[in-house]
């Protein structure tokens, strides 16, 4: 089954904490990975999102953790991104977009 994955970047102006996370990450831009598998289909071409991944670099080590894309869109709106639309289907390529990526 073909896969594919997406680059972007998303900012927390403060310090913020995921599910997953052993710390509180400080405020700054971090890299997301977006990972998605085809689906074989016969209309047209689909795709399904397998997994989201943030990179957290603390003291020159890199830890990569799968997050739910709803807990991250909901951290950068309660962080203040004004790009987000409260009212927006929570998908993840919304959340990357609209933060900038």
């Amino acid at each position: 089954m073909p896969t594919r994955t997406s680059h972007s970047h998303v900012t927390f102006r403060r310090p913020f904490r995921l599910a997953g996370m052993g710390a509180a990450a400080p405020a700054g831009s971090y890299k997301v990975a977006l990972e998605e598998d085809r689906l074989d289909t016969l209309a047209t071409e689909a795709w399904r999102q397998t997994a989201v991944i943030l990179q957290v670099t603390a003291a020159g080590a890199a830890e990569y953790i799968t997050v739910d894309p709803q807990e991250l869109r909901d951290a950068l709106l309660r962080d203040g991104d004004a790009t987000i639309d409260p009212a927006a289907r929570p998908l993840t390529r919304n959340i990357l977009r609209l933060s900038g990526l």
